[in-house]
């Protein structure tokens, strides 16, 4: 069952007296289907960010249109709109975006506390989450008392306490050193693989693409080509380094591979 359904996406940025400055998204389509990690890799400017923002309903695109879970989120209405982000969709960002003044605990139940669910429900999917995350002994703590890997592994979390029917990530090992980024990664492949949740990844890091279902590469705003994982995650990794060495030079994002 398709969860996420793009069709025939453009982003015009500048448009001019009829003249188009810049064109972020090309007629860009994907469907991600429930249960699927999909990663989304290409150049710098290639369009990958713009694509995450428009379909995460964080920007809007100039033409196309963007189906989730089967609502048309064009159709919807501002305050429709965030409340549809609000409890449709999880967000992981490169950094974090926890609250400093709250414990990681509280910064994790807020999805839930915004839709006053009640405490006992509350107190149940907090244990859940943070058992799965590795992160249960780190709840009463502050921000700023955990490492980073420790932080994202909450935003995550966050992001997923309130069952949200796909959750996208911006660049989450961006801010991590290569430790803390494999154990991010183990973890959001074990809640697409015990919570059969459905995740989004945009990343310009072939090591964390290896552990997606499958890579969709973008250029210049339009789909570039994809690969699927079969049985062997290293194979897989070698495909995506393969895959981006045909970008060139164009890719100056790329961190070098790892073991």
């Amino acid at each position: 069952m398709n969860v996420l359904k793009a069709r025939a996406l453009s982003k015009i940025y500048g448009s001019k007296n009829g003249k188009v400055t810049y064109k972020a998204l090309d007629h860009f389509e994907i469907n991600i289907d429930e249960g699927e990690f999909v990663g989304v890799m290409g150049p710098s400017g290639s369009g990958k960010t713009t694509l995450l923002n428009v379909l995460s309903t964080i920007d809007s695109p100039t033409s196309g249109e963007v189906s989730i879970n089967g609502t048309n989120t064009s159709e919807l209405k501002k305050k429709q709109l965030a409340l549809f982000r609000r409890r449709q969709l999880g967000f992981i960002f490169q950094d974090f975006n926890l609250l400093d003044t709250l414990s990681i605990k509280e910064n994790i139940i807020l999805p839930l506390v915004l839709e006053k669910t009640v405490n006992k429900e509350i107190e149940k999917r907090v244990v859940e989450v943070a058992d799965l995350l590795g992160i249960r002994d780190i709840l009463d703590k502050r921000t700023y008392e955990v490492s980073g890997g420790q932080q994202q592994r909450a935003a995550a979390a966050r992001a997923m306490i309130h069952k949200p029917s796909i959750l996208m990530a911006d660049e989450p090992t961006g801010n991590l050193d290569s430790k803390s980024a494999k154990q991010l990664m183990d973890s959001l492949k074990d809640l697409n693989e015990q919570r059969h949740a459905t995740l989004m990844m945009v990343t310009h890091d072939p090591f964390s693409a290896s552990y997606c279902s499958r890579v969709v590469f973008i250029k210049d705003g339009k789909f570039y080509s994809e690969i699927r994982k079969g049985t062997n995650r290293q194979a897989f990794f070698q495909q995506i380094v393969d895959s981006l060495s045909v970008f060139g030079g164009s890719f100056d994002e790329v961190s070098p591979p790892r073991p």
